[in-house]
């Protein structure tokens, strides 16, 4: 009986002990978990951190490659997302910008030669109008 007593202690101590380890390993876990999600939620942070600087930092280069170029101006309308697109787009700006200082230069109307006569006519100077017309006839 005595050997049963013993058994029984035994196996309450284990119980016991059991139960003790149980609940230290829950309290563990939970702290593991709860730390868990808080290195996940820093992570999240610093990632979403990250990707607002490295925009930020983007739209720096996007401005700074605008200036560098002269096309500060179009800096409200670029979109870009990376930097092969900014090349490609302010290549296409410059094209533009060169094609609308050509077409906007001065292109005069009339080319042509003006004899001596129309300087003349435009002069209102008569008398040189009659003598070039008496020249150019007896030539």
């Amino acid at each position: 009986m005595e050997e049963i007593n013993q058994e029984e202690v035994v196996t309450d101590e284990v119980v016991e002990l059991a139960e003790e380890v149980a609940a230290e390993v829950k309290d563990v876990r939970d702290t593991f978990d709860e730390t868990l999600e808080k290195v996940n939620a820093d992570q999240d942070a610093l990632r979403i951190d990250i990707e607002k600087r490295t925009a930020e930092l983007f739209q720096k280069e996007v401005a700074f490659t605008l200036k560098e170029s002269g096309l500060e101006m179009f800096a409200d309308i670029i979109n870009v997302s990376d930097a092969d697109e900014l090349d490609a787009t302010v290549i296409k700006l410059n094209q533009i910008v060169a094609d609308l200082k050509v077409s906007m230069s001065y292109q005069p109307k009339d080319n042509a030669k003006q004899d001596e006569y129309t300087v003349h006519v435009n002069n209102k100077d008569t008398k040189s109008m009659i003598g070039n017309k008496l020249a150019n006839l007896f030539k």
